[in-house]
């Protein structure tokens, strides 16, 4: 129960104020016809509440809707049936619709034409009866017989047209024919030639006025025939219902109905039909129809009109009613045997556009297939690589544009999935350059030794994490230091293990001449210029052709301030003496170039207020963006200007001065500077 609670509140908290009202209302209509069945209650304002009810019911129905057709068309082969919808049926069925109502609207006018025609043509017949019968009176009239043979006359000819009658007028005397005739008299406007439709009240027959005036006897006729029920059914037997409506009629009354629902008014004297004749008229129905499609087609056209009273000709409405099947089967009545032939051509070409319209279907539907299937697994795809899986590839089912995206997805998910790989790689590199920057950071000096008369410092600031670049402060005693700067040739990790190489193998000598060395006039032969003959015979045994190493080692006494010091190729320290510079000379090859390379030795005393600079081409190499170096000349001009300032700042300005010369966006080289002053 709790359960089932929990659901209804979290149903209810869902749904918007406007269904909670109808939720209201549906209970509210549910209360009320109970009430009313059972205690017979009449509540108030049900009226307005039920128009409430109904008008919030087709708002929410619209927004379900709305939401339905959202959901429906969220999928691609629903959005293509719909437009095919749009794009085909639509147009096919207006044009459908068209083409129906114009074939609605041509069998109707097929319809009332033969109609007409076929009343034209009872018409004529009835004035050709007039005309016999008015030549049949002209012979015998001079004979006490001639009203007599008139009536005898008639007789065959109403045998053809059952309700043939006529006024006959002959030299001034009128009689009718038969004798029981409804008209007695000529109409007021009847003229030779008349020929039509006449009406008396709700009566209505086919009239012919004519004459012969070229016998002994003036003969006048007016013949007509009663257009009723039975004459209007027989005008096209067994393919249409005609009837005749008045103009002032409404569209349901024809004229049997008139005649049926109220009393006739007729001009004096004037009646259609025989005064004894009394046959009951029975209206023509409709045929079944033959198909489905084969439907009622009614249709209506104005006829002239001439009103027994009124001299002043009007219309008469014409009502047919008929069906597609029996107007056609009228129009290709004159074919004879040939129907049945035309009618196996037409099924034969019907049955080869049903099998054009199948392959066409079947056809489309395929093309649709191929599409949502390629569109389908491109969204499979994606939930996969949105998944982490970069290994799915597409299947490629066919040569189109589609196939085309799916093989640009499936390189595409290639190369992701390679630059995943490749970018982990770059992760474990760099995470092992970290270390390998950690332990070369730990390879430097971490600080200066501290000495009376020499204050010293230096740094390193490598271009990329490791550097290639080696700079190192050996104390050997209370009286003795181990200078020592190189560049290694290249950048990276391979120039960081070669400053490896040498900063051990240049410690390993040292620890193994732990004495103090000396000059070589007293026999000593450890020597600036050995160590760096034994590092150049090692770096050459143990590294390939193309590398080697700039470097400039010396060792300072610090009872006398001498310094003496082998330049193996590097560049040239800077001395700045009294605001002048000066340039330590180099004493032999770069390391690792050649074996048994022999190095010279140099000696310079340092006198108080001495600065020496030692540094690599990076500080000097930077270009700017008109590619001119930071160089020798403007490194010496700024170490003579800030001489005297603490060597801390002085490095600092150095490589930042340096830093900011060159133009490119990331330092290029290792930058190192060894400062160096005598106190």
């Amino acid at each position: 129960m709790a359960k089932l609670s929990n659901r209804l509140l979290g149903f209810l908290r869902e749904r918007t104020f406007v269904e909670k009202i109808l939720l209201v209302l549906v209970l509210q209509q549910i209360v009320y016809q109970a009430l009313e069945r059972l205690a017979g209650i009449e509540l108030p304002l049900e009226g307005l509440l039920n128009l409430l009810f109904f008008a919030l019911a087709f708002l929410v129905a619209i927004k379900y809707l709305f939401r339905l057709f959202r959901r429906t068309v969220w999928r691609l082969r629903n959005r293509l049936i719909l437009a095919y919808v749009f794009i085909g049926v639509v147009p096919i069925t207006l044009i459908l619709v068209m083409l129906g109502l114009g074939m609605y609207i041509l069998m109707g006018q097929v319809a009332t034409y033969l109609m007409t025609a076929e009343l034209n043509r009872r018409n004529e017949v009835v004035r050709d009866c007039a005309y016999a019968l008015a030549w049949h009176v002209a012979e015998h009239f001079g004979s006490d017989q001639g009203e007599f043979a008139a009536n005898q006359f008639i007789q065959p000819l109403r045998r053809r047209l059952a309700g043939l009658q006529a006024v006959v007028r002959v030299d001034g005397r009128t009689f009718q024919v038969p004798r029981n005739a409804g008209v007695s008299d000529f109409p007021r406007w009847s003229q030779h030639g008349f020929l039509g439709l006449v009406a008396a009240g709700r009566e209505y027959a086919l009239a012919a006025d004519v004459r012969i005036e070229q016998t002994p006897h003036q003969v006048e006729i007016f013949a007509y025939e009663s257009a009723d029920t039975s004459l209007l059914g027989n005008l096209l037997p067994g393919m249409a219902s005609i009837s005749l409506l008045a103009v002032e009629d409404d569209s349901s009354n024809d004229l049997g109905e008139t005649e049926k629902q109220q009393p006739e008014q007729v001009a004096a004297g004037v009646r259609f039909r025989a005064a004894d004749e009394d046959r009951k008229e029975k209206a023509v129905a409709l045929q079944p129809p033959r198909a489905l499609c084969d439907i009622a087609v009614r249709w209506r056209t104005p006829f002239p009109l001439q009103t027994w009273d009124n001299a002043k000709p009007t219309q008469v409405l014409i009502r047919v009613a008929s069906r597609p099947s029996l107007i056609i089967q009228k129009l290709f009545s004159t074919l004879g045997p040939l129907t049945s032939a035309l009618r196996l051509v037409l099924y034969i070409i019907g049955g080869l556009l049903l099998l054009v319209e199948v392959a066409s279907f079947i056809f489309g539907m395929n093309l649709t297939r191929t599409m949502t299937r390629s569109v389908e697994d491109l969204y499979e795809g994606t939930l996969k690589v949105n998944s982490g899986d970069f290994s799915n590839r597409i299947p490629i089912r066919s040569n189109d544009q589609l196939s085309e995206l799916s093989a640009s997805f499936n390189r595409m998910t290639a190369n992701v999935e390679k630059l995943i790989i490749e970018s982990k790689e770059k992760e474990r590199l760099e995470s092992e350059l970290e270390i390998a920057r950690e332990v070369q950071s730990q390879l430097f000096p971490k600080s200066a030794p501290q000495m009376k008369r020499l204050e010293l410092t230096g740094a390193c600031r490598p271009a990329r994490m490791v550097s290639g670049d080696y700079y190192d402060f050996i104390q050997m005693g209370p009286n003795w230091t181990v200078l020592a700067i190189g560049d290694i040739s290249g950048k990276g990790i391979s120039a960081a293990l070669l400053m490896a190489s040498i900063q051990s193998s240049l410690r390993a000598q040292l620890s193994a001449n732990a004495r103090a060395p000396e000059s070589a006039e007293n026999g000593k032969e450890f020597s600036t210029s050995e160590l760096t003959g034994l590092l150049n015979t090692q770096l050459y045994e143990s590294t390939s052709a193309e590398k080697f190493a700039t470097f400039f080692c010396a060792i300072y006494e610090e009872e006398d301030g001498h310094l003496h010091y082998t330049n193996a190729g590097h560049l040239p320290p800077i001395l700045i003496r009294k605001g002048r510079a000066e340039l330590l000379e180099v004493n032999g090859m770069v390391l690792g170039a050649f074996p048994n390379q022999p190095y010279g030795r140099g000696r310079v005393e340092l006198q108080p207020g001495d600065l020496l600079a030692a540094y690599t081409d990076g500080i000097t190499e930077p270009e700017n963006e008109y590619g001119e170096e930071f160089g020798e000349r403007r490194l010496t001009e700024l170490l003579i200007r800030n001489a005297r300032r603490p060597l801390e700042e002085l490095m600092t300005v150095v490589t930042e001065a340096a830093s900011a010369w060159g133009s490119a966006a990331e330092q290029q080289d290792d930058m190192t500077l060894l400062l160096l002053r005598r106190l």
